[in-house]
Order: structure tokens, then C-alpha cells, then sequence
């Protein structure tokens, strides 16, 4: 026997592999591993519905994250408010309820300086509007989207008692200086000496007091910051009141 036969008997069937490997993946693909229509209507199904469970959590922790950066504004604008009394006599800012006057520049303009944004119409000024003043939330703000607590500004007879000092708020932890309000109302204050009930219309006509998963941002006169719900800061109905510093508990 020649070398050459030798050596094919030595590997029997060795020219037959390939043709047998093409056999076995030609039978993996014929006896299929495809998807039929029921199963593939299963699946979509499957993930429509992971989809809608999903889908308002993710709305939520967005909203979420909205809520936590409009604090940290609102916490700057408090600070910022603070130094600013530390540099005027324990004085309030005033709003455009009474800036003008007394020849005085708006909270907003007055302390944009200690916000990095200047106090007149310049590119710092526009970015601050846009960022630090601007909720995060509102989609289509037209000018800030916090308004001062005008309680401070008032003269008698409208109030007994003026709450134009800092140091002159009996309980500056329980007493609300900042809240969120309609942009599109182009004011910078609110007036809650007006308010009878919760449904009044010069509350909700201006306040924003469900910009946050059924609440709203506000800063106090210490400084600190929280997400409640209005009646948990103005409710007749218990005779609670955040915003008048005398009834502030």
C-alpha cells in the first residue's frame, strides 16, 4: 500500500467533515429557532407593559431631581438675602411692591450682585434670570419664578406691626420669605395678607403651590429651605399662618 493510502486510511471520513458540518447547520436552521407571531406579540406585549410601569417612576425621580435643584436655588437666593441684610441694617429687600418708592432696587436686582449676576441689564444679569431665578420645572418661564413675601414691606394700617428687620421676625424659622410663583404673572412678590382661604384666587393666581408633585419650594427667613404643601404653610382652617410673621407659630 502507497504512502498516500496509507495515510487516508489512517483518517477515515476526514473528507467528509466539512459536508457534515454543513449538514448539522443546515438541520439547526431548518428545525428553526425563530420566533413565531404569537410569541413575538408576547414579548411586545411584555414590554409595553414593563414600559408603563416604569415610565411614571421615571417621570418621578425626573420631577424629582427638578425639586432638589430648585432648592439649591432657592437656598442661594436665601443666603444671598441674608448677606444682604448683614449689609443694610438687618433690612428686607424690597419688592416691586414698594422698590420704587422708596428709590430702592427690586430683591432680584438687589441681590444679583451676590449671586455672581450684576444688577443691570448684562449677559450675567440674563443668565441669572435664566438659571438661579428659573425653576428648573417651569417650561416656559417669562420672567423669575420666585416671589418675596411681602409682609415685610407692609406700613400700618394694613399691618399693626412693620416687619422691615430681620431682626424683628419673632420665629425667622417658622416664617416663609420665598416662594415659588407663576412666571408668567412678570411679579416678583406675593401678598398673603390678602389670602382668606387656600382656593383664593389671589393665592393660586400667583403662587405656584403644586409645581412639585402636589408641592412647592420655600425659603424661610433663617435661611433653610423645604418642599410642602401650601396648607401646611397657610390654612384658615386651623388658623396656620407661615407668611404673616406675627401668626407664625
Amino acid at each position: 500500500m502507497s504512502a498516500k493510502r496509507k495515510h487516508s486510511a489512517a483518517r477515515p471520513g476526514f473528507s467528509l467533515l466539512p459536508e457534515r458540518r454543513s449538514r448539522v447547520i443546515r438541520r439547526r436552521w431548518s428545525t428553526g429557532v425563530a420566533f413565531t407571531l404569537i410569541e413575538l406579540l408576547v414579548v411586545i406585549a411584555i414590554i409595553a407593559m414593563l414600559a408603563a410601569l416604569l415610565l411614571p417612576v421615571l417621570a418621578r425621580a425626573k420631577d424629582s431631581a427638578r425639586s432638589v435643584q430648585c432648592l439649591n436655588q432657592m437656598r442661594q437666593i436665601g443666603l444671598a438675602t441674608r448677606l444682604y441684610m448683614d449689609d443694610d441694617g438687618d433690612l428686607f429687600p424690597r419688592s416691586q411692591h414698594s422698590a420704587a418708592a422708596n428709590h430702592q432696587q427690586v430683591w432680584e436686582r438687589a441681590i444679583a450682585p451676590l449671586l455672581g449676576g450684576g444688577s443691570s441689564d448684562t449677559t450675567a444679569w440674563t443668565n441669572l434670570v435664566s438659571r438661579i431665578y428659573h425653576c428648573p420645572a417651569d417650561v416656559a418661564p417669562r420672567y423669575i419664578d420666585y416671589g418675596l413675601n411681602a409682609f415685610f414691606e407692609l406700613e400700618p394700617p394694613v399691618v399693626m406691626t412693620t416687619w422691615h428687620k430681620v431682626t424683628s421676625i419673632p420665629k425667622p424659622s417658622s416664617t416663609v420669605c420665598f416662594c415659588e410663583i407663576d412666571s408668567t404673572a412678570n411679579t416678583d412678590h406675593v401678598m398673603p395678607e390678602d389670602w382668606d382661604l387656600v382656593s383664593d384666587p389671589w393665592l393660586n393666581d400667583i403662587v405656584k403651590p403644586f409645581r412639585h408633585q402636589q408641592r412647592a419650594n420655600y425659603t424661610f427667613v433663617d435661611g433653610h429651605v423645604a418642599r410642602q404643601k401650601i396648607v401646611a404653610t397657610f390654612d384658615p382652617t386651623c388658623n396656620l399662618n407661615l407668611w404673616n410673621p406675627s401668626l407664625a407659630p
